[in-house]
């Protein structure tokens, strides 16, 4: 047996051998996993877009794993070409637990073939084994794209982009990788227009679930998987994702891209931003679990799910809709479908998931930081931070005080629902009114001074670092606290026994006079759109669009393309413009050696 210098005298004779071939073949490797990548995806999308035979299904099947097979091939290479294999093993942990799975299952097939995973898949869960067989592969494939996207995610730092038009520019790609799935034919019952596909995509990115077709029955099964995915991915944000990879990687590139997540993130430490990162992913995951599995056990007797489509799957869309605050509902009256308007369990859950995302990622954060402390939980409130203690009593305000004007001010009570039934609509309204589009009552039946109410609601919108849209809770009560001291001649602005600094202030005010432009430009280009609708109407759709919540007088699908294009716009703007607008404001300002002599000017 060779002993481990001679391995080692070896191992440096190989080195050297092909060490001048090295560059060429990572290059090789490098085009072959973008062809590859490619062909994949493209017979993925085929696959799930256009109707099928056998004969397309066995080709798609053969694309993706010769794709898989040319991963397990590229990992092999890479071994052998690199100086040190086993730190390589080490330092690619993902590539290397992916790469033993693909290869035991290869084994797997080869030895047992279709008839035995056939009938134990059979056995089990009544699934053929063709579907799963090209289920399975698929998700390896994903899973090696999400690999890849790691890598690349570590050197997005080095492009030459804000984190500003970085953030925009995924949005934008993801927006259109949405449309063109839409529209393909699998994905909807009778076809869909351009517009209206954009409409929807953008929708479910920007998660405000504003509709310019009828959910439930314009798409597919298909098309809702699309619509429930693009949702995900919008609200905690595509770039999440792609850096929640780079976790597995160490290079020194991955440093400069935790620099440009810090920028994006806002945090004060760049040693913070992977566990922000890390907490984001976790907290989304485990509250949508936790909301589908108490939801799937919440649907009444009376609920009734589409054809095809399982109570599982009807939980995880809805649960997944209710915490990235998106709106979006399988059934066309949203929870005023009948069946399903009187399940107050359900009204319950979906409010509660709604608040948890709207409520921001830092609370959540700040809240899980005091577990590991000896503190008894009815105290957390009082060693939350000054932004989390802010925003929760902000939010309980506005909550209660937009469930006391819903019940009061809404002129239409049915005999079936029970005083306590008020009471819950009231609340799931006012927490639903300032993010997310569900409705258990007829929105087209609000009075005007409900109107302009709830308008005034999702104008505020949700708290900072949330999927949700508006000016955020802090930033109004900034506002709110500085006119009060303004008002009282008070010289210094004090929250919780702390100083805000001016700038704070600034921002806040800065930020609120933009948003009113904004929504001020958007309202009356609308109402130069459709002036045959009551502006009233439009008022409220603007700013549902603007803060991306979702909420509508009806009114949406009866809108023109040059209407429609508007609000498209201005959902884009609301679901990155205040992050762009924050990025903006906080760059560092050029200082002078001196100022100008000071004056008075009227105000008032």
């Amino acid at each position: 047996m060779p002993s481990k210098e001679e391995i080692q005298q070896l191992r440096e004779r190989i080195n050297l051998k092909i060490f001048s071939s090295k560059n060429r073949m990572m290059s090789v490797l490098t085009w072959g996993t973008f062809i590859f990548s490619i062909f994949a995806l493209l017979a993925i999308i085929y696959y799930y877009g256009y109707p099928q035979t056998p004969a397309t299904l066995k080709t798609v099947y053969l694309i993706i794993r010769a794709s898989i097979w040319f991963y397990i091939l590229k990992y092999l290479i890479r071994v052998f070409y690199d100086f040190h294999p086993g730190h390589f093993i080490r330092d690619n942990r993902m590539d290397s637990v992916v790469f033993i799975f693909m290869v035991i299952e290869e084994i797997f097939f080869i030895i047992f073939g279709h008839q035995a995973l056939n009938g134990l898949f059979m056995k089990v869960m009544n699934i053929p084994f063709s579907d799963v067989s090209i289920l399975a592969v698929q998700l390896y494939f994903f899973i090696i794209v999400g690999l890849e996207l790691g890598k690349a995610a570590a050197k997005i730092s080095k492009l030459k982009i804000s984190p500003a038009r970085l953030l925009a520019l995924s949005f934008i790609t993801l927006i259109a990788f949405g449309t063109a799935m839409l529209m393909l034919p699998e994905m909807t019952t009778h076809g869909i227009s351009f517009i209206d596909s954009l409409f929807t995509s953008t929708s479910a990115v920007c998660v405000t679930g504003l509709t310019a077709v009828d959910t439930a029955t314009a798409f597919t099964h298909k098309g809702h998987w699309i619509i429930m995915i693009l949702i995900q991915l919008g609200g905690i944000n595509i770039l999440a994702f792609a850096a929640f990879f780079t976790i597995f990687y160490r290079d020194s590139s991955s440093i400069k891209y935790q620099s440009l997540i810090k920028d994006l993130l806002d945090t004060d430490e760049m040693s913070k931003s992977r566990t922000i990162l890390k907490s984001i992913i976790v907290f989304s995951l485990l509250i949508e679990a936790v909301g589908i599995a108490v939801v799937y056990f919440s649907w009444g007797p009376t609920v009734e799910f589409k054809e095809g489509q399982s109570r599982l799957f009807f939980s995880m869309f809805h649960c997944i809709s209710a915490f990235n605050n998106a709106g979006f509902s399988l059934y066309s009256n949203n929870f005023f479908e009948e069946g399903v308007r009187l399940s107050w369990g359900v009204h319950g859950v979906i409010a509660m998931l709604v608040f948890l995302g709207g409520i921001g990622f830092p609370v959540l954060q700040d809240f899980a930081s005091l577990r590991k402390k000896s503190i008894h939980p009815l105290s957390y409130y009082t060693y939350l931070q000054p932004s989390s203690r802010i925003a929760l009593r902000t939010s309980f305000f506005l909550i209660v005080g937009g469930a006391l004007a819903f019940y009061f001010l809404y002129p239409v009570h049915p005999d079936d629902v029970p005083s306590g039934g008020r009471v819950m609509q009231s609340v799931f309204q006012s927490v639903i009114s300032r993010t997310a589009g569900f409705n258990s009552v007829d929105i087209g039946k609000f009075s005007e001074p409900l109107i302009l109410i709830f308008s005034f609601l999702m104008f505020i919108g949700a708290s900072p670092g949330s999927t949700g849209g508006g000016i955020k809770t802090n930033t109004f009560a900034v506002i709110l606290k500085s006119t009060y001291i303004a008002i009282s001649g008070t010289k210094h602005l004090t929250f919780l026994q702390h100083t805000l600094r001016p700038a704070l202030v600034q921002r806040a005010i800065s930020i609120a006079v933009i948003y009113s432009c904004l929504f001020l430009m958007g309202t009356i280009c609308l109402s130069i759109a459709e002036p045959h609708i009551n502006v009233m109407h439009l008022v409220f759709e603007e700013v549902s669009a603007l803060s991306t919540v979702g909420l509508s007088m009806g009114i949406t699908s009866s809108l023109g393309v040059t209407a429609k294009s508007i609000l498209v716009l201005s959902m884009f703007i609301g679901r990155i413009g205040s992050l762009t607008i924050i990025l903006a404001l906080i760059r560092r300002a050029s200082s002078v050696q001196y100022t100008y002599s000071h004056t008075n000017i009227l105000i008032g």
